[in-house]
């Protein structure tokens, strides 16, 4: 049967099935997105929420609190922005920033006076989004949590190549907070230039040798892109006490900047694991709809055409958490010691005290460049047919280092460093890994 053929009869198999290929795969069977039930940390707590009597008394402020100690999200990583860039930009300002805390599993913004947004992962749907209604919770009973189709027109679109995803965006802030659009934005990495970085962003804390976008307001010249830039401080910043009030905020007038480098890499990492997840469950349906229609075994091999998709996709996941294009930092970074506690609370060593939460912050963040996400619920709920890929592929990459040259970048010291934290840290590794 010649390729164009096949591909008209998948075509019609998938059309009989109830798939449309112009929808975005996370629309389509078997993920079907906003017709699932979502089952993440955060909506197994909502459900025993009034039952427990928990998230029910107190101000905004305290059920924040509680909330965050519920989902072990350390206060400490508080980071703040002010620029109107989410769905309450009434609400933000450089005078009332919008407070953004994280953990290894979820992600939680807060508004003075408005909802907090959540979000927490799944593993059939990946990422999953989030409203929890303060405004309008009852006395005594627990604020209601709300999923939102609107999301995802920003948070599926091209910049997360039309996956759900979590972003992290850069741009230029008018007193107001609003952008000037005319200027353009960034979508930061761990890849990006730190002077593309942090646009409207409260930055306390340095990267040495290095200017940024964050504390720092823009004002339009006329209706043109050209603009001049207002900086807060012409010094680094240890405490916002001055910019605004601060008393509202759990962490005080700190937005440290390892804890928003840390941000830009678990980014990066949870939106190709969320796209790994998402595609190889497409990829297995798809096989699956295939054997169907022409009577053939479910559990037949893959086709060349799937496995290669799938390998290319492991490969893909191992440059983003191998740190793999990372921005070279020309000297230091200087940041507050309580997010590198908070940070390192739930860490796993080695048995000689290694672990990859370990940070070196002289030209590069992490002192062992391999993700502390390969322990995150988004990793371990992977589909069975590209996790043990991944991690072997990852043994491959420590042990055979010249077959693998974009990973060059890894030392043979560090290579071996990760090799043992990973084989006596990270439970249920493929079989190669005990050679």
């Amino acid at each position: 049967m010649n390729r164009l053929v096949t591909a008209w009869l998948l075509v019609s198999i998938l059309s009989l099935a109830g798939v449309s290929a112009f929808e975005p795969i996370y629309e389509r069977a078997p993920i079907n997105y906003f017709e699932t039930e979502p089952d993440t940390k955060l909506t197994r707590l909502f459900a025993e929420a009034e039952e427990r009597g928990i998230l029910s008394e107190g101000s905004d402020r305290e059920i924040l609190h509680e909330l965050l100690e519920l989902l072990e999200v350390p206060v400490e990583s508080q980071i703040l922005v002010f620029s109107k860039t989410s769905a309450q930009n009434s609400r933000i300002s450089p005078r009332t920033p919008r407070a953004v805390y994280f953990s290894d599993d979820a992600y939680i913004g807060w508004v003075q006076g408005g909802e907090m947004e959540a979000v927490s992962f799944d593993k059939k749907l990946g990422v999953v989004f989030h409203l929890i209604e303060l405004t309008s919770r009852e006395e005594g009973k627990p604020p209601k949590l709300a999923r939102d189709r609107s999301c995802l027109n920003c948070h599926a679109g091209s910049s997360n190549g039309g996956m759900p995803g979590v972003m992290v965006r850069s741009v230029y802030p008018q007193e107001s907070g609003l952008p000037l659009f005319q200027a353009g934005s960034f979508h930061t990495r761990q890849d990006s230039p730190i002077d593309e970085r942090w646009g409207g962003w409260y930055v306390t804390g340095e990267v040495e040798e290095c200017s940024h976008l964050g504390n720092t307001l823009a004002e339009a010249e006329g209706r043109s892109a050209e603009m001049t830039l207002k900086p807060l401080s012409t010094e680094p910043v240890d405490s916002l006490d001055g910019f605004f009030n601060t008393e509202p905020y759990l962490n005080g007038g700190r937005s440290d900047v390892l804890a928003l480098m840390m941000l830009e890499h678990q980014v990066g990492v949870h939106n190709i694991l969320v796209e790994a997840n998402l595609t190889t469950q497409n990829a297995l349906y798809r096989h699956r709809e295939m054997q169907k229609a022409f009577g053939e075994p479910l559990d037949a091999p893959l086709s060349e055409t799937n496995v290669r998709i799938l390998d290319r996709l492991a490969e893909k996941v191992l440059k983003q958490m191998l740190y793999v294009d990372e921005f070279a930092l020309p000297g230091g970074v200087e940041g507050g010691e309580a997010f590198q506690t908070a940070f390192q609370a739930n860490e796993r060593k080695s048995d000689e005290g290694r672990s990859l939460k370990d940070f070196r912050l002289y030209e590069r963040l992490m002192k062992y460049r391999c993700s502390h996400l390969i322990y995150s619920e988004a990793f371990a709920d992977l589909p069975d047919a590209i996790r043990p890929q991944i991690l072997e592929k990852l043994h491959s990459i420590l042990t055979e280092p010249t077959a693998w040259p974009d990973f060059a970048h890894l030392s043979e010291s560090e290579r071996g460093h990760i090799l043992t934290i990973l084989t006596e840290t990270l439970p249920d590794l493929p079989e190669v890994w005990a050679r």
